[in-house]
């Protein structure tokens, strides 16, 4: 697939995809940027562990000014729009990542500092930066939530101090709501910068174009590139896994360095109520490779934007040849936003950090499999969709491409939605009978079809045994 040549999907429709859709087709994401403009929506944690909009109290869904908020709903503005707002001054646009003035790879210095970050620890240096630098008051940011009541491992905050920055380090694969924080600093007076996922920040941009005090009050996005969403199952699978049942569970590390692994195979770790402690890589745990899909949230199937169009820059894994010895980790970045650039060049001046240019077809190899998701995978879908009679988003992918995809690829992208959605029910009904080995059973014709779909066929590996042996 051309992916720098997107388009507008070609279903014509009389209608748009609202947020009444996203309700009825189950597409909420949980950010909460409806609750935070409609005081009758409340955001709950659901049965099968993901944070979803509850519009009971609603009397006219779709009159809510939650409509024009919601990053799923046709009536919120795009990337392209939000972009085109903020951003059309930048020196560089491609249609596969945004508006952007440079692109980079780095990480920190200081190797402690390093082994307490989930890459390269640049996220958190721009962040903190940004904060002492006076530029903002404060960091809202996902951080972890050991209160006794908490229904919740992790939580977003609002770090005021570089210390108390430094305990909510690291990324969280966790399904989360942003309105009570926003709720929170509205109206304080003070700065801030807000760290999230490509759709929460496209939330957020929706929210200034509607409210002047928020829009005064966030004045940095960075945003994280995400594979995908998953509901606190994923915690729970992997710890049960380690030998920590969920309601035993007090607190995960899923981004614990290992340097006896390579750098995209991290250890998942678990801490029981006793406080004792577990690890092992988690991709060597049954469900806890990425592209299986497991607990994926559905919106998740819907998004088209890998680079977090709408932030002020944005970070990701350096998940490229060049990096792969350097098990610290190394980050990618694209910057849209003077002063962070600044701060970056700075820090490598100070020695605080080691940054190199990256050329933009680096950026985007090292989100390859991103970009069959939100591209292939996602034409795949819509078509998939419209044939089962369905409404759908207007999304920036053209919907005739199917026409050449793989039927490799198709079906791969039709398993991995199937595995997505009955994770969620076969975890559910192993938690009620309290035995693991029940979703294991469940899941395991489908991760061994999907590991079908990735083994060389019998000649490819044929020709490289025979290379091997004759040294060739």
């Amino acid at each position: 697939m051309n992916i720098t040549n997107l388009n507008e999907n070609s279903i014509s429709r009389t209608q748009p995809f609202t947020i009444v859709n996203v309700a009825q087709q189950g597409l909420c994401v949980g950010c909460g940027a409806c609750a935070v403009v409609d005081q009758n929506v409340k955001l709950v944690r659901n049965k099968l562990g993901a944070m979803v909009a509850d519009f009971s109290s609603v009397a006219d869904l779709a009159n809510s000014p939650s409509d024009l908020v919601c990053p799923f709903s046709d009536n919120s503005q795009n990337e392209n729009f939000i972009g085109d707002l903020i951003y059309k001054e930048s020196e560089h646009y491609d249609q596969r990542v945004g508006y952007y003035s440079t692109i980079y790879s780095g990480r920190r210095v200081s190797e402690d500092t390093l082994l307490n970050s989930s890459s390269g620890g640049l996220t958190s240096l721009v962040a903190t930066e940004l904060l002492k630098q006076g530029h903002v008051d404060g960091i809202i940011h996902v951080g972890k939530n050991q209160s006794a009541d908490n229904d919740a491992l992790f939580s977003f905050v609002v770090s005021y101090s570089e210390a108390e920055a430094d305990k909510h380090k690291k990324s969280q694969y966790y399904s989360l709501s942003f309105d009570a924080v926003l709720k929170q600093v509205r109206g304080d007076g003070k700065r801030y910068v807000f760290v999230g996922v490509p759709c929460f920040i496209k939330a957020l941009r929706n929210i200034a174009l509607h409210d002047e005090v928020l829009a005064k009050q966030i004045t940095f996005t960075l945003g994280l590139v995400c594979g995908h969403l998953k509901s606190s199952a994923f915690a729970e699978l992997l710890s049960w896994q380690l030998g920590v049942k969920p309601e035993a569970l007090q607190a995960v590390d899923f981004r614990k360095k290992n340097k006896s692994s390579t750098v995209n195979a991290y250890d998942f770790m678990a801490t029981d109520h006793a406080g004792n402690s577990y690890s092992k890589t988690s991709a060597r745990m049954f469900g806890g490779g990425w592209g299986y899909a497991t607990f994926q949230l559905e919106a998740c199937d819907y998004c088209d934007d890998i680079f977090a169009e709408t932030a002020d820059a944005v970070f990701g894994d350096a998940w490229l040849p060049q990096f792969n010895t350097y098990w610290q980790g190394t980050n990618i970045v694209l910057v849209r936003n003077k002063v962070i650039d600044s701060i970056l060049n700075k820090s490598k001046i100070s020695r605080q950090i080691v940054l190199e240019n990256l050329t933009l077809d680096d950026l985007c190899l090292s989100q390859q499999g991103n970009f069959r998701h939100r591209r292939e995978g996602l034409a795949v879908r819509l078509n998939d969709d419209v044939h089962a009679g369905k409404p759908i988003p207007r999304k920036r992918v053209d919907l005739d491409t199917i026409k050449t995809i793989a039927k490799k690829r198709i079906a791969l992208v039709r398993l991995r939605r199937t595995m997505a959605r009955e994770s969620h029910a076969f975890f559910y009904e192993a938690k009620k009978l309290g035995d693991l080995n029940y979703f294991i059973s469940k899941m395991t014709p489908l991760k061994d079809q999907m590991d079908r779909f990735y083994k060389p066929n019998l000649i490819i590996r044929a020709y490289r045994k025979a290379k091997r042996i004759l040294g060739i």
